[in-house]
């Protein structure tokens, strides 16, 4: 009988509800973030894809859109894994000097 009491007391305070309590004073309300910032970047990025080579900018959007590994890449493409990774990477260094894309943005 102990144990029964002992459980249904832990297990009401455990229900508790321990969330804010009211105050007087009111938080300071964070400053509203530019709804479309985000978007220019994704246009910006789209922009510096549509200038890779047809390839590098395959390789990228299956690898980092469509979330396919190299060797499910290299099967789509036609090639070589060896050949996936040096279009990735000659790919994301082209996009690194980009300077449309910023460099506290995108890449960095």
């Amino acid at each position: 009988m102990r144990p029964i009491i002992v459980n249904a007391y832990a297990s009401s305070w455990r229900r508790r509800w321990r969330g804010e309590l009211p105050t007087a004073d009111l938080p300071e309300v964070a400053a509203e973030a530019d709804r479309y910032s985000g978007l220019d970047d994704r246009d910006r990025l789209w922009r510096a894809l549509g200038r890779l080579p047809r390839r590098q900018r395959a390789v990228l959007v299956l690898r980092y859109f469509e979330d396919l590994s190299d060797a499910e890449i290299g099967e789509v493409l036609g090639c070589a894994v060896g050949t996936v990774k040096s279009q990735a990477s000659r790919a994301v260094a082209k996009l690194r000097l980009d300077d449309t894309l910023s460099p506290e943005g995108l890449l960095r």
